[in-house]
């Protein structure tokens, strides 16, 4: 439903479709590090996934603080 969105350069699109793809992504590695650990018995699947996870946020804000910039920079020197 989002994916039509993707090009729009509004930073607050930018942010609902990274959200909600970061959110899909994210459910999905945490169901297969739920399968690696329940084989391995091991915590370091969700370690891993967990931080991959906060990269992949880290990198969504990156891109949604630098659409916003643009647009504020766009705005002109009084903001209108």
């Amino acid at each position: 439903m989002l994916a039509r969105l993707r090009s729009h350069s509004g930073s607050l699109t930018r942010a609902a479709f990274l959200s909600a793809r970061n959110d899909a992504v994210a459910n999905i590695a945490i169901i297969a590090a739920g399968f690696v650990i329940a084989y391995t018995r091991s915590a370091w699947p969700d370690l891993i996934v967990g931080l991959g996870i906060a990269a992949m946020n880290a990198d969504a804000a990156r891109e949604v603080w630098a659409a916003a910039h643009d647009e504020h920079r766009a705005a002109g020197p009084n903001g209108n």
